[in-house]
């Protein structure tokens, strides 16, 4: 079920000063492949502390139906994956995810403080972006382009143990 009201367009393409972003999907896979390889150590720790892809060996094919999966989620409006490339179009520097916060508790915190989650991973070769900056500048569009009140960032803000905490102390409801 989409997370975004039906009347919103997600841009497929951006162009920022330093980067730019296009739907990630199949037309990507080699370049994505090879900054997924190069870049796996760091990209462990974007998803969660406990977050295992992808696999030291992940091969061509099963990089291209991840893709094909985000390209298809995007399409459906589900959530929104985007790769960062080189100003030029020629290098390919990382990837962004927006998508629904997923939750199996009832009234989840998380669900009522954010209306989504985004995650940024940055090639780890030869690589301009400063993750910091990428991060300040992708959250300046989405503040300004996105109907999204509030997005959280899992691991940059808030931290992984309050993203993780059952109940943040300040949303603790009184005991009558």
């Amino acid at each position: 079920m989409p997370f975004i009201p039906s009347d919103f367009s997600p841009p497929r393409q951006v162009r920022f000063p330093d980067f730019s972003l296009a739907v990630l999907g199949p037309d990507y896979a080699e370049p994505d492949l090879q900054a997924v390889r190069s870049s796996a150590n760091a990209i462990r720790h974007v998803f969660g502390p406990d977050n295992y892809w992808p696999a030291a060996d992940i091969s061509f094919d099963e990089n291209l139906a991840d893709l094909k999966r985000h390209f298809d989620e995007f399409d459906q409006r589900y959530a929104f994956a985007y790769c960062l490339l080189a100003p030029d179009d020629q290098r390919y520097l990382g990837c962004l995810y927006l998508k629904p916060i997923k939750s199996r508790q009832e009234n989840d915190w998380r669900k009522q403080r954010f209306q989504a989650q985004a995650f940024l991973w940055l090639n780890a070769s030869d690589n301009p972006l400063s993750a910091d900056q990428t991060v300040a500048a992708l959250q300046d569009w989405l503040a300004q382009d996105w109907p999204l009140a509030a997005i959280a960032w899992p691991g940059r803000k808030p931290s992984w143990s309050e993203w993780l905490s059952a109940v943040p102390i300040a949303l603790t409801p009184a005991i009558e």
